[in-house]
């Protein structure tokens, strides 16, 4: 809280903002969002049915005072990455404004808003979910002129049961849309047909992709740590390996293009671009060692792709380690033995995982051969690894937010330096 902010006192699963109004006050809140009967009185204060729900109407109430275009992009997986490149792109023609981190629900979308300066041309916001509806909700604190899908995938299966609901719900970002507004659809993700009949008549479609779409590479190499791609004639270089990141790579530049930039103006852009938000994000220490920090989120979908993209690394050693992938409901045994069944398929052999669901991935690859270590507690697997490694090993990160692996990574790379 600094000097002049407007606290909002809201009720999480774990706290009730409520609870620190005075505290927010005695640093300098100029004012308190309080439900009724809620907090002290002798406080600058306004009182609400509801303090999220005045939030998104206070966001909403700006940026319709807004003279600027609001960017959305939604998916199960490549949000951020899309949303840190379309930035990057832009950045050097316009004023733009973007979601800090994955500011991405009901309470760090109005966030964004909030803090967003008055005199921007574009503000580029992530749009996401994991209950039915919340897709809605945010269209309504922010109509988006341009809306992006990167991919529907198979995260949050726990809410949504399937991923047709998913697809559907992350397609609300594209009802939203007004006329002459611009749909931009990954050409190859699952239930297109579906997503597409939600887009409204009189909007704009572009499909992208790797391997089909109107937007789309001629060819593309991907390299250890990088993907060379040419796409109109313009040989481009992004320092990131993979073709999940090749897509969203793509998307950025459909956005660039509606908006006038040109390909020979991104390409210094694309090559400098870097993404150290623990997705996909290089650490080569000079000690040799190698570490591939993947570990924002994961679902079934974002690990395959994690596999493929370092199935070719040969007279290098590759060591996974893996954690449990969240939200996926009653088939998450299943789906974590897929990956297990999976990993070996792919080529892979060295595998350390941890948590209660990456046993059964561990469990799945040692009976197709591969050499598996499981733990219960981070720290036993740090230390096992630790003891494991050698010098100019690969060592890759995977996990759901919540197991906090880069608490390991940190420790790694201050032991292995």
């Amino acid at each position: 809280v600094k000097e002049g902010d407007l606290f909002f006192a809201i009720r999480g699963p774990k706290f009730d903002g409520a609870d620190f109004a005075m505290e927010a006050v005695e640093k300098g809140a100029s004012c308190v969002i309080l439900a009724f009967g809620k907090g002290p009185s002798n406080i600058p204060r306004i009182l609400v049915d509801s303090p999220i729900l005045a939030l998104g109407r206070l966001a909403n109430y700006k940026i319709k005072k807004m003279n600027t275009k609001v960017i959305g992009i939604t998916g199960s997986v490549g949000k951020t990455t899309t949303k840190e490149l379309i930035y990057t792109l832009l950045s050097a023609r316009f004023k733009v404004y973007k979601s800090k981190k994955s500011y991405n629900n009901n309470i760090g979308l109005p966030l964004t808003i909030l803090n967003a300066p008055q005199d921007i041309d574009y503000l580029v916001l992530e749009y996401g979910t994991n209950h039915p509806g919340e897709i809605s909700y945010l269209t309504y604190i922010a109509r988006p002129h341009i809306a992006v899908l990167t991919k529907v995938a198979r995260s949050h299966l726990e809410f949504f049961v399937n991923t047709l609901n998913v697809a559907i719900e992350k397609a609300g970002l594209f009802e939203a849309l007004p006329p002459r507004g611009i749909a931009i659809v990954n050409a190859e993700t699952i239930h297109l047909d579906e997503i597409e009949r939600r887009i409204p008549p009189l909007v704009k479609k572009i499909f992208y992709g790797v391997e089909k779409g109107d937007v789309k590479p001629v060819r593309y190499t991907l390299e250890e740590d990088k993907t060379k791609f040419l796409v109109d004639g313009e040989e481009l270089i992004l320092p990131i390996p993979g073709k999940g990141m090749l897509e969203n790579a793509m998307a950025a530049i459909v956005v660039a293009k509606e908006l006038g930039i040109p390909l020979h103006e991104m390409k210094e852009l694309l090559r400098n671009f870097r993404d150290e938000s623990m997705r996909m994000e290089i650490i080569n220490l000079e000690s040799g060692f190698k570490i591939v920090n993947d570990a924002y989120n994961s679902n079934p979908d974002s690990l395959l792709e994690l596999f493929k993209t370092f199935r070719e690394h040969k007279g290098k050693r590759l060591i996974f380690v893996l954690g449990d992938m969240l939200e996926l409901g009653d088939k998450a045994p299943e789906l974590h033995r897929e990956a297990g069944e999976q990993f070996v398929a792919t080529g892979h052999k060295i595998l350390f995982t941890c948590g209660e669901l990456a046993k059964f991935i561990s469990e799945e690859a040692a009976k197709r051969g591969a050499e598996v270590h499981h733990f219960q507690s981070k720290r036993d697997l740090q230390d096992a690894l630790l003891n494991f490694v050698k010098q100019g090993d690969i060592i890759l990160f995977k996990a759901s937010r919540a197991m906090q692996f880069e608490d390991i990574i940190k420790n790694l790379e201050e032991k292995l330096k």
